[in-house]
């Protein structure tokens, strides 16, 4: 084992459609330790820590050598105490010499913060959409937040909106470090064909708004006869897309690929001329982040339509690089779903915009660079500290 080790705490697995956590694990140097699952239920290599990590594991394995019924009465009952959580969270982040956390999503960096803070480990809490906007499940939080703002040695956000919002729920704005997403390097290589197809990537969830992409392309489909739509993602708003298509007679004109890997969805990119997606704000204030889809179409020469929604604002130079409407505009969309459809000039010219900007400034690599750095920063922290106290 290394001298020192990032842990990485991730939650569940992520997405397919997140990339973005898989290029963490995937780029970030060093000896990487990952924690999957929720607070206390974390995971380490497919084994429950609970049952595996003690700083006592003398007491562990005296403990299995009881019989059933007295394991049952006095051990079972324990596992589940906030004690034994407190025991096999430190005895893990002791036994794999962890220097510094990386939380993924605000909400596992409230829960790790107190073991983190008694150990002394620095803390890195990267948010990415819903851990800072989505009041229904942030409300529970709101003073753990506070604990993790005051512990943690920085605070990653992907778009200007994300870090006004942390302000708002009492961050330090000198801990917050703005590392907007980054397309990776293979998009860079597409070459689209600009044929009359509009492309949309990602769940169909809330905020995606999936339906309202629908409908402006509804307008357009009465006004451009040869226009299609290919919609990839999953969620829990898809069968009422499906439906949508159904009932507007637009089956044919509209194919649902589902969940799809990049090396499945890239040829998509070069089959198309733009771009779409018509983020909201939802009732209950859950908001994008910075939406990688959007830089990755960008990367891959699409112009792109979509709404002035949180980093999309950044990522889209409105008439030069795609078009921005407000949102739930339908019209609007429609109106620019039109102009791509049919004018591939101007789809190749914004394209060449759009690559151009993600390239100089929604890189992965200057994405990843950007995270290495806070890491050592927060990691450099603990030695100096440490030294301090050795000099005592």
């Amino acid at each position: 084992m290394t001298a020192s080790s990032i842990c990485i705490v991730y939650g569940n697995r992520p997405l397919i459609s997140e990339t973005f956590l898989a290029a963490h694990l995937e780029r970030l140097t060093g000896e990487k330790v990952v924690l999957y699952n929720y607070f206390p239920e974390y995971t380490y290599q497919g084994r429950t820590l609970r049952y595996f990590y003690s700083q006592r594991p003398w007491l562990m394995k005296a403990k299995r050598m009881l019989p059933q019924f007295l394991y049952d009465r006095w051990v079972t009952r324990h596992e589940h105490s906030a004690e034994r959580t407190r025991d096999f969270i430190l005895a893990f982040l002791k036994q794999h010499r962890v220097d510094v956390i990386l939380a993924e999503y605000g909400f596992n960096g409230a829960d790790i913060t107190p073991y983190a803070q008694e150990l002394g480990i620095p803390l890195v809490v990267h948010f990415h959409g819903h851990d800072a906007h989505r009041e229904p499940e942030l409300q529970p939080y709101r003073d753990r937040y506070r604990e993790m703002f005051d512990y943690a040695k920085c605070l990653i956000s992907v778009s200007h909106p994300m870090t006004a919002a942390l302000v708002r729920m009492g961050a330090d704005e000198s801990k917050i470090v703005y590392n907007p997403y980054g397309a990776r390097e293979y998009f860079f290589d597409i070459e689209p064909d600009y044929r009359p197809t509009l492309l949309a990537v990602g769940r169909f969830a809330d905020i995606k708004a999936p339906y309202l992409t629908l409908m402006a392309f509804k307008f357009t489909a009465d006004r451009v006869p040869d226009a299609r739509l290919v919609m990839v993602g999953d969620g829990p708003l898809l069968e009422t897309c499906k439906s949508l298509v159904t009932m507007w007679g637009l089956t044919g004109r509209v194919e649902f690929k589902g969940a799809l890997p990049h090396s499945a969805a890239l040829p998509l990119f070069a089959q198309a001329c733009g771009f779409v997606q018509h983020s909201v704000t939802t009732s209950y204030g859950d908001s994008e982040g910075m939406p990688n889809s959007i830089l990755e179409a960008g990367a891959a020469k699409l112009p792109v339509i979509a709404t002035r929604h949180a980093g999309i604002s950044t990522a889209v130079i409105d008439g030069v690089s795609g078009f921005l409407v407000e949102e739930r505009d339908v019209e609007a969309m429609a109106v620019r779903m039109c102009e791509l459809l049919t004018a591939p000039d101007r789809c190749r010219a914004m394209g060449s915009n759009a690559r151009l900007h993600v390239s100089q400034n929604y890189h992965i690599d200057r994405y990843i660079q950007c995270l290495q750095e806070i890491v050592e920063s927060a990691r450099s922290c603990r030695y100096v500290a440490q030294k301090l106290v050795d000099a005592r």
